[in-house]
């Protein structure tokens, strides 16, 4: 589960930018086969800084 923060639509893309850019070649995993989820709260302002949200994406140790 990867949170993330910041005004929709725009931060929901940056997440998943920084997911495969950044946390995958750094960590000792990689992406699963099974369903990705994209989680977005009904409490708050999507167009808020301070929104919260989160990718929910399956892994497996290399």
């Amino acid at each position: 589960m990867f949170e993330s923060v910041g005004a929709m639509p725009d931060a929901i893309p940056k997440t998943w930018d920084r997911i495969f850019s950044e946390w995958f070649p750094s960590t000792g995993y990689e992406h699963a086969d099974g369903p990705e989820l994209e989680v977005y709260s009904t409490k708050g302002d999507t167009s808020s800084e301070d929104y919260r949200c989160e990718v929910w994406i399956p892994i497996v140790k290399k």
